[in-house]
């Protein structure tokens, strides 16, 4: 009994100095350059039927989406749901036409508030420099529990996908991140929209 009472003071004692040495805010900037006009560009993020086709999350995490409200507008949520079950959204909060598009993320876990805003700078007419700044501020103990299970690494690594995927969505021949090319507009199904495939 004795032991065990040691061994639980040891583990909070460690929570506890984890928790003091992570840092409670993740910040970082990834950025890409899109062969294509801004606002194609701008329009493939703030339409969430777009962005649901090019986005590295639902393949890399077996998830599938559907949108809520009127896509492209400020208030739209891609609501994300794995195995059937709604687990999650992606909300848009903030449109400037042709210049950032702000997404905010509310999902399973511990608290949290992730915000990611695509900053748009075009570069001449068929050009665009995309620039993701990604903000996450993580409460005291969970941002040990972030940080030294490598969710930090790992959502920086998925950020970077996106934009890649972002890039093969915006340029000609428009390829989802399967791979497929699907036009401009897009056509075909989205195979990762939900009820549109097993889920």
């Amino acid at each position: 009994m004795e032991t065990a009472l040691y061994v639980v003071l040891g583990l909070v004692a460690l929570v506890a100095l984890l928790s003091a040495l992570a840092p409670t805010k993740v910040e970082y900037t990834e950025e890409i350059t899109v062969d294509a006009p801004v606002k194609d560009v701008y329009d493939d993020i703030r339409l969430q039927e777009h962005l649901m086709r090019w986005s590295a999350w639902p393949k890399e995490t077996k998830s599938t989406c559907t949108v809520e409200g009127a896509d492209g507008e400020t208030g739209t949520k891609t609501v994300f749901f794995t195995k059937g079950k709604r687990v999650g959204h992606q909300e848009v909060v903030r449109l400037e036409e042709n210049e950032e598009v702000v997404l905010t993320l509310v999902g399973p876990g511990p608290p949290h508030k992730p915000k990611l805003t695509f900053e748009l700078r075009p570069e001449g007419e068929s050009r665009a420099r995309v620039l993701a700044h990604f903000v996450n501020e993580l409460p005291r103990p969970f941002n040990a529990i972030w940080k030294f299970a490598g969710l930090s690494k790992w959502t920086r690594e998925m950020h970077r996908k996106d934009l890649v995927g972002l890039k093969a969505f915006s340029e000609p021949p428009h390829r989802d991140t399967n791979g497929e090319v699907v036009g401009r507009p897009p056509k075909g199904d989205n195979p990762y929209e939900h009820n549109k495939r097993a889920a």
